[in-house]
């Protein structure tokens, strides 16, 4: 930490890669926000009453400022906008809307590509069958009998 350096801690209590948080982390590096150290995640596990608690903070540099056209804001706004849906829809033109809107579908196709499977690709020549994994046996057949 430097001298004079403001840090602001940003904590959850899910894994980096599944927690909102870390979105919210990336749109902040993405306008110009710093982390606090070169080592700006302490991600825990420690046994509290025979469990496991998980425990990740983010360090933040909080003397840095993002600019946007003509506002200068710190990393608390950020976070408050980003995190309000109903000032992303209110101000669908602003940056941090557009990044919080990239955040949602990015979250969504992943949400959606985790429950596809992929088809079974069958060549036979030239044709080919392109068959669910899921799918029971007398459709395989069929599918197959088409080639």
């Amino acid at each position: 930490m430097k001298e004079g350096q403001q840090v602001q801690f940003i904590r959850d209590d899910q894994a980096p890669l599944k927690s909102e948080v870390t979105s919210l982390v990336a749109a902040m590096l993405a306008c110009g926000f710093k982390y606090a150290s070169d080592k700006p995640l302490l991600d825990t596990i420690e046994e509290v009453n025979g469990a496991p608690k998980r425990s990740v903070t983010w360090s933040m540099d909080g003397s840095v400022k993002a600019a946007f056209n003509d506002e200068t804001i710190d990393l608390a706004e950020f976070r408050q906008r980003f995190e309000n849906r109903d000032w992303c829809q209110t101000h669908p033109d602003h940056p941090i809307a557009y990044l919080r809107a990239f955040n949602d579908a990015l979250s969504l196709l992943r949400t959606q590509l985790r429950l596809m499977k992929p088809l079974m690709l069958i060549r036979k020549g030239r044709s080919f069958a392109l068959i669910p994994q899921d799918a029971d046996p007398a459709k395989k057949t069929e599918l197959l009998s088409m080639l």
